[in-house]
């Protein structure tokens, strides 16, 4: 069996869809299930190195995109046996061969915000218009499944639920030394401190974050927090600012994944006030490495993240510098929410996650 795997929103291996990619295709190469990328002209790939060996680009143009999307994907290979799209798109005629779309969240149809331009409006359109033709559609959570069978109700019953996969970097923690070398580029560790590792629009409720830590600095007067990928975002600058946290708060720009390693290691606290994700891959990672989290009580988050961490109202600030300050004072829980949490990540080890669509795809191919 040969699967293609449309590979043309790999760029620069910073999003969560982008690990997505490397971490399935990188599964089923364990396999020794056959997979060919299209979308990226002329570059093999390579599930051992970083970002598939795919060289780093920049963002697309938008004409460039919607080209792939509506004309040339349609000329797909025909020596393959299905199509993987790992995303929510589908071009706008039924494909020759079986196709399975991956659904990491309805974003753009759940919040206003996201669909507010005309441009963007037609864009979703014509996906939902056309989403129905996939033969298969794959949600990486029950709470997306949820939400596509709210909104798509007409698809519900070709919809398979299998959860993402954390890259096996997450399990194989970097030597001390080297450890020590990448997380303190930016400035001494100082402890207890947290980490945040995510985006930084509205949904992902960083503002929250920052106020409680004004309250939990105010207890724990040496600690940190560290915010992966805010050093250019100007919004969350002016917050740290307004709150006199500027000596509290490590900002830092978009890491390689093993300076993501490294500063998870340093990390005794992992934190994800997000009011809405379609599954939580910084918290899986953060269980993988050991690190207690304490997460924003959304559906899919809660899912992922079960009894192994803590879970409080997203937006409420009190809550937060509560749970926070518990984990904090009181060592014997850390301990314990590390141990479940390394136990829980096993359910999201690559190999395991890719012999569920291995077996998917073996249902779809004649």
């Amino acid at each position: 069996m040969k699967i293609a795997m449309d590979v043309s929103i790999i760029e620069q291996c910073r999003t969560g869809t982008e690990e997505y990619v490397e971490g399935l295709i990188w599964g089923l190469s364990r396999l020794g299930t056959g997979v060919v990328g299209v979308g990226r002209r002329g570059q093999a790939l390579l599930p051992d190195q970083p970002c598939l060996g795919l060289a780093s680009r920049p963002k697309r143009p938008l004409w460039e995109k919607l080209w792939w999307e509506n004309v040339s994907i349609i000329k797909t290979p025909q020596d393959v046996d299905l199509l993987h799209i790992p995303y929510m798109m589908y071009p706008p005629v039924a494909l020759s061969i079986p196709t399975v779309v991956t659904v990491h969240d309805v974003i753009p149809y759940r919040l206003s915000a996201y669909h507010a331009r005309w441009k963007e409006r037609l864009y979703f359109g014509q996906i939902r218009k056309y989403l129905p033709h996939a033969s298969q559609i794959v949600a990486i959570s029950r709470a997306t499944a949820q939400d596509i069978a709210e909104l798509f109700p007409e698809l519900t019953a070709r919809v398979t639920v299998i959860p993402n996969g954390v890259h096996p970097d997450f399990f194989r923690p970097v030597p001390v030394e080297q450890m020590e070398r990448l997380s303190s580029r930016y400035r001494p560790v100082r402890h207890p401190r947290l980490l945040y590792i995510g985006g930084y629009d509205p949904r992902k409720n960083v503002s929250t974050l920052l106020k409680a830590c004004q309250q939990v600095f105010a207890r724990h007067t040496g600690g940190e927090l560290v915010l992966i990928g805010a050093e250019t975002d100007l919004t969350i600058q002016h917050q740290i600012a307004d709150l006199h946290l500027q000596e509290r708060v490590v900002t830092t720009p978009y890491l390689t994944r093993q300076e993501v390693v490294a500063l998870y290691q340093t990390a005794d606290l992992f934190v994800f006030p997000s009011t809405y994700e379609g599954f939580g891959m910084p918290p899986a990672q953060a269980l993988a490495m050991g690190v207690p989290v304490v997460a924003g009580s959304t559906p899919a988050v809660s899912e992922v993240v079960g009894d192994s961490g803590l879970l409080v109202p997203p937006q409420d600030v009190d809550a937060w510098v509560q749970t926070v300050n518990k984990v904090l004072d009181t060592p014997a829980l850390a301990q314990k929410m590390a141990a479940r949490g390394r136990a829980r990540a096993e359910d999201f080890n690559w190999e395991t996650v890719a012999r569920q669509y291995d077996r998917l795809y073996q249902r779809l191919v004649p």
